[in-house]
């Protein structure tokens, strides 16, 4: 009869089984007749699924109205993704999309991606390349633009005649010339405005006479080394937030600007609020028309003090060390400092003098007017031809 069982298993008086529903019709004429007696213990499959829930309509018609919601859901864009945009925003992009009636809530259907990669082009002339797909419910768009800095900014910038300016008073460190002329050497001492590097530089004949002038954009690397003034100040007394260690969980979720909160908020302690948003998908690109959210509020209660001795110094010498590094990233090296900390009314005043190495980096443009009269605010002669009268 070839009748199929898995998964024997002998128990008390009998065994345990698993039949299909087409073989335990087939084995009632054979138990009639050996008097052998069935128990059925457990049925699965959708057809006894069925018979179990057909009083209950409402189940199958929610089932019905989601898997069409799905399908419904499917027919829309519900995310945008940019890659490789730089030098325009994403928000810039995001609306020129939708602008054209491209993005959240677009239909798939209307959008032609041959067409949108040419609109990209179009409109923002400095990308070069533009790869745009349709994936699930995502649209994604991979982006390439040219290299700024190479072109006119860079012919303008040669043509202006300018020289290097000093910002700072001190001695000069170190001086390196690619292009213009040097007025100073290691060792000089400046004052903040002199020119260190001018743009002007002298074309002189086999005799050693000035012929004429060259009027360049001055390069150089200088480095001063000079004293900067430092001041910090900032109170005895300190208020630190402490977390209590309550935590609360609250859920919400987000249709576009809708926020929707599942649970009402903490009402009576004060809290840190951490956010986490996660967006609703299923798979890995049917993106869903929403986002969870999950926020942890974490309760916190303030503390007050007064700074010791010690405290005060540390604090003092974490905002020095972060004042140091923000003038590192600006081409300024401390080689030491000298800082006095006293106490000022209720405040902490910490001041005093940071020995550093400057790059000086102004320039200022030598002015039509002065090329044609012939000579520089240093009294250098700069007329075409031999020195001015």
């Amino acid at each position: 009869m070839n009748i199929v069982l898995w998964d024997l298993q002998p128990v008390q008086d009998g065994y345990r089984f698993y039949i299909s529903r087409k073989a335990f019709a087939l084995i009632t004429v054979p138990l009639d007749k050996t008097g052998t007696q069935v128990q059925v213990i457990r049925q699965n499959g959708i057809p006894y699924l069925v018979k179990k829930y057909k009083k209950h309509v409402s189940f199958f018609i929610g089932i019905f109205c989601a898997c069409f919601l799905l399908f419904f859901m499917s027919r829309f864009i519900w995310k945008v993704e940019i890659e490789g945009n730089s030098f325009y925003s994403t928000q810039t992009i995001l609306d020129f999309l939708c602008e054209n009636g491209i993005g959240y809530a677009s239909m798939k259907s209307e959008i032609n991606c041959k067409e949108l990669q040419n609109m990209l082009r179009n409109e923002f002339t400095d990308m070069t390349w533009v790869s745009a797909k349709i994936d699930g419910t995502g649209l994604y768009l991979v982006i390439q633009e040219r290299m700024k800095g190479s072109t006119e900014e860079t012919v303008d910038e040669a043509d202006a005649a300018t020289s290097l300016i000093a910002e700072n008073s001190g001695t000069v460190e170190s001086i390196t010339v690619r292009r213009g002329t040097p007025l100073v050497a290691a060792g000089d001492t400046v004052e903040a405005g002199d020119i260190l590097v001018s743009g002007i530089r002298e074309i002189r004949d086999d005799a050693g006479e000035v012929s004429g002038r060259n009027y360049v954009s001055s390069d150089a690397d200088v480095l001063i080394r000079t004293e900067l003034a430092y001041t910090d100040e900032f109170s005895e007394k300190y208020e630190k937030t402490v977390l209590t260690g309550k935590e609360k969980i609250r859920f919400a979720v987000c249709f576009n600007a809708c926020r929707i909160n599942l649970f009402p908020e903490p009402e009576t302690e004060s809290y840190i609020i951490l956010e986490k948003y996660r967006p609703a998908v299923i798979g890995t690109d049917f993106y869903l028309p929403f986002v969870i959210v999950k926020s942890e509020y974490l309760a916190y209660e303030i503390q007050t003090g007064t700074y010791t001795d010690e405290e005060a110094e540390a604090l003092a010498q974490s905002h020095l060390t972060r004042y140091c590094e923000n003038l590192a990233e600006n081409g300024v090296q401390i080689l030491s400092n000298s800082v006095i900390i006293e106490h000022s009314g209720k405040n902490i005043l910490v001041q005093g003098v940071l020995d550093a190495l400057v790059t000086q980096n102004s320039y200022e443009e030598i002015s039509p007017t002065e090329i044609e009269e012939g000579t520089n605010p240093d009294g250098i002669d700069t007329a075409d031809g031999g020195h001015s009268d």
